[in-house]
């Protein structure tokens, strides 16, 4: 059985955050929730919780201030919560989804077949990888350090081993919708059939050379297995992760507009600014100008991105707050920060 949670109405509408049977899930304001819902000042810190068994999803209110409705009505008590239930909780409205593990088998035969040319992304098994797309891994101790870059920006890197990426993009997407920006013909793969309109980041170019050239920007809400794209594509130079509060239409209209290089003259298609590639990205994030890198990085918190160089190496990008918002999760800077 697993158990998807959507944010259905409020600042956050459209997230969606998956639970498998035995997880627990906490909802709230800050960043100690699980899901956390920042802008919703009368949810309290941590909200309510969701928990999960073999057979039942259950819901409890955490003994928050303004209380958790579920269908209109309050809720004191741990009570179960059936597919296509809603919760409340301050000024926002969630939906609850819950698949039994024969409803998604006999579901499988009655799905869309794909071409005998089209084959599925694989993801490899390994240790690294999230037991299931979306499902938040367990907090743990993680060194990182921290440095200035001449960007202006903050820079902390880990080592891979202790975290993979596509779990430390599941915790930072706990308060920060998360886009990939994914180049599927470096993957030598398909855009999953989920994608049936792929919003592809060279939208000016035509269409038989778009789905050819252009990575595509995905959002959380577009796919629910997007760690799995993280984990496939990382060390690939095939993906890169934003951190943004923003809509995926805004951020679509501010990424297009930047990484377009136009013509001095109508006629003269002008050319592309190859930051959509992770070692584009990494460089220009490290070593800009200030005043470049914040015109990229408008409406944009944090960047996790690959370094080809260090392949066991995550960098995450953001401003200073940054290094503040890891330790949160268990992580430790090395050496300490000094006061």
């Amino acid at each position: 059985m697993r158990v998807i949670l959507k944010i259905v109405s409020g600042s956050s509408a459209g997230r969606k955050i998956l639970l498998d049977a035995g997880q627990t899930l906490q909802v709230g304001r800050t960043e100690w929730a699980d899901l956390s819902v920042p802008h919703d000042g009368r949810m309290s810190g941590v909200h309510f919780a969701l928990e999960t068994d073999n057979v039942a999803c259950y819901l409890r209110d955490l003994g928050s201030t303004n209380g958790t409705q579920l269908n209109g009505q309050p809720v004191s008590d741990r009570v179960p919560v059936r597919h296509g239930d809603q919760i409340e909780a301050g000024e926002t409205v969630f939906s609850v989804e819950i698949e039994s593990d024969m409803s998604r088998e006999s579901a499988a035969p009655l799905a869309a077949p794909r071409s005998a040319m089209v084959e599925p992304l694989r993801v490899p098994t390994s240790a690294a990888v999230p037991a299931a797309a979306g499902i938040l891994p367990q907090r743990r101790n993680v060194e990182f350090t921290v440095e200035t870059c001449s960007s202006g920006l903050t820079l902390c890197r880990g080592n891979v081993a202790q975290i993979s990426p596509a779990d430390l993009a599941v915790l930072l997407n706990r308060s920060l919708g998360v886009y990939l920006l994914v180049d599927f013909r470096k993957l030598e793969a398909p855009v999953p059939e989920e994608l049936a309109q792929p919003d592809y980041l060279f939208d000016w170019l035509d269409p038989e050379v778009v789905a050819m050239l252009s990575p595509v920007v995905v959002s959380q809400a577009d796919l629910l297995t997007w760690p799995e794209l993280v984990t496939q594509a990382w060390g690939q130079d095939a993906v890169i992760c934003l951190f943004s509060k923003l809509d995926k239409l805004t951020l679509l209209a501010h990424l297009r507009d930047t990484v377009r290089v136009k013509g001095k003259r109508p006629e003269q298609g002008g050319g592309i600014l190859g930051y959509c590639w992770p070692s584009v990205m990494s460089m220009l994030l490290a070593h800009n100008t200030p005043g470049f890198v914040g015109r990229l990085l408008t409406g944009i918190d944090a960047v996790l991105v690959e370094f080809a160089d260090l392949p066991e190496t995550w960098q995450l990008f953001g401003q200073r707050q940054l290094a503040e918002l890891l330790p949160r999760f268990g992580f430790q800077q090395h050496p300490p920060a000094m006061d």
